[in-house]
């Protein structure tokens, strides 16, 4: 009994009461067993007990869509079904327990006393408030990432829609240039070698590309191009060796053309193959942009995976590749190290949680390790589980806010900052959603998150 005692003492609303009641309250209490996987109590049930965990775990369900949501898991210390006494309803949930548990059983009367008839009242009025507020917290990190994500969205379309801008408005000063050149080299006369050779010359632009030089090298590759034009006789020599460059069309092009036409002829047909080569990397320019602002479409569409059942067999490389391209806007400046084991298993799961979870663990891995610091997210397989670490090389979490760190609306970000809501909301999302463990250890210069999934989460 002594050991009920001690346990009581350590619990609100017990631990108020005076050693006479709390010994009477532990002579009353009726120890119960109950074997993993079954059940203590299911919904819909009368409320005539509140339990107090001694030993074990119990886990927290209540129907979902497909398969029952786990709300819950309690340990040691905590206590369940007391809300159906306190408002004198039904239970609103089943509890059944994940390993062997024993349970310290309270009768309504022994709980109300210890609670207080107005507490009781007041009691209600939290329970009630909290089913509601709950939903809401939930809810409102969700629209947080979801902000988040938005902005990196948007930051990363914003580079190839300007490119595709950008190249489109060249692209038709590129397409009058080339129809000038066609009205140039209609006043003359190709024989067949010509013809070929200007075909020829034509195609050899589509594999043209302009090349990273020095001031000076470009310089003086300009240079022997204006000069070599020149000495054919080719007017706007200057222009024309500046975009030849540009283009990626080198000395040995040029020797081609000059060699075959002079004067006014090898001026329109360098013109034209400048034009050519413009046109064929421009529109390649706009073929990437657009690509990778589908690729972008893409992932957001499978890192969401709207639609589709929330439990499935989720390849976690492919959730952390979409991830990281995603927050790619906060991961400027830093290195990101990706040291995933191949051929890993899949996970059963909720794809769209498990990328909530990473987009949380990433995003602040990059905030502490800040711009020029490194941040490295590994994948591999251990026994019957699939391990994420998320390290950054930042100044670590103080000692004594660890044990905090996954307490709601705990946070270490200066005001307005961050919510402290993310990381309690991937502890839930893995823990008890997932059955599977998040932990973390830091030191300066080494924090690192660690995911652990199992592939049996049912076993």
């Amino acid at each position: 009994m002594k050991e009920i005692v001690d346990l009581l003492r350590t619990i609100d609303p017990f631990s108020q009461l005076a050693d006479a009641d709390l010994d009477g309250l532990a002579r009353r209490a009726e120890l119960v067993e109950v074997p993993a996987g079954n059940p203590l109590f299911s919904q819909g049930d009368a409320g005539d007990r509140a339990y107090v965990i001694q030993e074990g775990q119990l886990e927290v369900t209540a129907p979902g869509p497909w398969q029952p949501i786990v709300l819950a898991v309690c340990g040691p210390g905590d206590m369940v079904g007391e809300a159906a006494l306190l408002r004198g309803t039904t239970r609103n949930a089943t509890v059944t327990a994940r390993t062997d548990s024993t349970l310290i059983a309270v009768g309504p009367d022994d709980l109300k006393a210890a609670v207080g008839s107005g507490a009781g009242a007041l009691m209600q009025t939290i329970l009630d408030r909290w089913d509601s507020t709950r939903d809401h917290v939930m809810r409102a990190e969700r629209m947080a990432q979801l902000g988040t994500l938005a902005a990196g969205v948007a930051h990363e379309l914003n580079n190839p829609a300007a490119a595709i801008q950008r190249s489109a408005e060249i692209l038709s000063e590129t397409l009058d240039r080339l129809d000038r050149a066609g009205v140039a080299l209609s006043r003359h006369a190709f024989d067949a070698a010509g013809e070929d050779l200007l075909g020829e010359i034509l195609a050899s632009t589509a594999r043209a590309a302009s090349r990273a030089m020095s001031p000076m090298d470009r310089m003086e590759a300009e240079e022997s191009i204006r000069n070599r034009l020149e000495e054919a006789g080719v007017a706007d020599a200057g222009p024309l060796a500046g975009d030849a460059i540009a283009t990626g069309i080198d000395r040995e092009l040029v020797e081609r053309v000059v060699s075959a036409w002079a004067g006014d002829e090898a001026g329109a047909v360098v013109e034209l193959v400048v034009a050519s080569a413009s046109a064929k990397q421009l529109a390649a320019e706009i073929g990437w942009a657009s690509g990778h602002m589908a690729e972008i479409a893409r992932d957001l569409g499978q890192y969401s995976r709207l639609g589709e059942a929330p439990v499935q067999d989720v390849d976690i490389v492919e959730g952390l590749e979409r991830t990281l391209r995603l927050v790619a806007h906060r991961l400027e400046g830093i290195e990101v190290v990706r040291q995933f084991e191949s051929d890993l298993p899949l996970v059963p799961g909720a794809g769209s949680e498990l990328n909530q979870v990473w987009t949380n663990l990433v995003a602040n891995a990059a905030d502490a390790a800040g711009t020029g610091g490194t941040v490295t997210v590994r994948a591999f397989a251990v026994d019957e589980s699939v391990v994420v670490e998320v390290q950054d090389d930042g100044p670590g979490i103080e000692a004594e806010n660890l044990p905090r760190i996954f307490d709601p609306f705990f946070t270490t970000k200066p005001p307005g900052s961050g919510t402290g809501l993310g990381l309690p909301i991937a502890n839930r999302i893995i823990v008890v959603d997932h059955r599977g463990d998040l932990t973390v250890d830091s030191a300066p210069g080494s924090t690192v998150f660690r995911v652990v999934l199992p592939l049996h989460p049912g076993g």
